[in-house]
């Protein structure tokens, strides 16, 4: 056995270790009495646990999945930019999720179908990023000649435009709705809508397989774009259909359980580092369980400090530093 396969292995048991951890973590800080005398309170206990375990495993596969299609993501996303710092959210998905929420308050308002109803207001928030990301994609690469940087420039001003226009209709909406809208736009784990799991879910694997799909075509693409067309590779169309795949992905993932910013960053640069190798396949399947052991321990992290902060904040800190090491060695480079 090689070592890529020995360290596959390894944090694949550490992946379903961490899983069955925040499962049962619960078990080790609340006081209860596992076996009451009192027929009642045993079938009181029994329901308390039924539910738990229930929501806590709705939590994990939303956790799971978000986190494979986010490593996945951005792994392919490195691959097309040839950057090993950028990530898909540097394109504005999390300031397009503010934005949908603030819009739908805005001018809908908070009665409005669209903010109570999980599956609506989950399909309008989706189809809102995928609408201006498609846009932004076939706008910019037809004209642009597939830059890269360009749409990557586009993206971030693209945000940042988001992010004023968000606080704009904020700052003139009433007290109750933006309290509306402070509630849609703070999606975390642990407040997630766990009814919208069972929509997105099968979407994300979907999307997740067709990125599998074409692993070896990614491997060729790292060689860059001369020598992938050389190959036999048609460049501009897998260039632009992975883009509508992590358009879809990212939309799902942000709408389901809130932004993660540096998630993918963190798993992808860590597999990169253990495996030193070009094969997709198995940096897609290191990087997956990195993210997932990463959101797994920082939620249970969360759960400690008694949810005074959030599982992205805990990552973003994380991933903050470990993007400036990555900008300092790529400079000494």
């Amino acid at each position: 056995m090689n070592r890529q396969k020995k360290i596959l292995i390894l944090f694949g048991l550490l992946t379903v270790i961490s899983i069955l951890g925040y499962l049962f973590f619960w078990m080790l800080t609340t006081e209860y009495v596992l076996f009451p005398s009192d027929p009642i309170k045993q079938e009181q206990m029994r329901q308390a646990i039924k539910n738990i375990v229930s929501r806590k495993s709705y939590q994990v596969l939303a956790m799971v999945v978000s986190a494979v299609l986010i490593a996945s993501t951005t792994l392919v996303f490195q691959t097309l930019t040839h950057n090993r710092i950028l990530t898909p959210s540097l394109i504005g998905f999390d300031s397009m999720f503010i934005l949908s929420q603030t819009a739908i308050v805005f001018f809908l308002s908070e009665q409005s179908a669209f903010y109570f109803n999980p599956y609506l207001n989950f399909i309008a928030t989706t189809m809102i990023m995928l609408l201006v990301s498609f846009s932004m994609f076939r706008l910019i690469l037809s004209k642009q000649r597939n830059n890269i940087v360009f749409l990557l420039l586009f993206g971030m001003i693209l945000a940042t435009l988001s992010n004023s226009f968000s606080s704009f209709l904020q700052t003139i909406m009433d007290p109750d709705q933006f309290q509306s809208v402070a509630i849609q736009t703070q999606v975390t784990i642990s407040n997630m809508n766990t009814s919208i799991i069972v929509l997105a879910v099968p979407l994300m694997i979907i999307v997740l397989g067709l990125l599998i799909k074409d692993v070896k075509q990614f491997d060729i693409m790292s060689l860059g774009e001369t020598q992938a067309i050389n190959l036999g590779i048609n460049y501009n169309k897998q260039l632009n259909i992975s883009l509508i795949y992590i358009a879809i992905a990212m939309s799902l993932s942000t709408a389901l359980i809130g932004p993660i910013s540096f998630l993918g960053l963190i798993a992808v640069n860590a597999a990169k580092e253990l495996l030193k190798t070009y094969k997709h396949i198995y940096l897609l399947i290191l990087s997956s369980f990195i993210a997932v052991i990463s959101i797994v321990v920082g939620q249970t992290i969360v759960i400690e400090l008694g949810y005074i902060t959030t599982v992205s904040v805990v990552i973003s800190m994380i991933g903050g530093i470990y993007m400036i090491y990555l900008i300092l060695k790529e400079n000494k480079a």
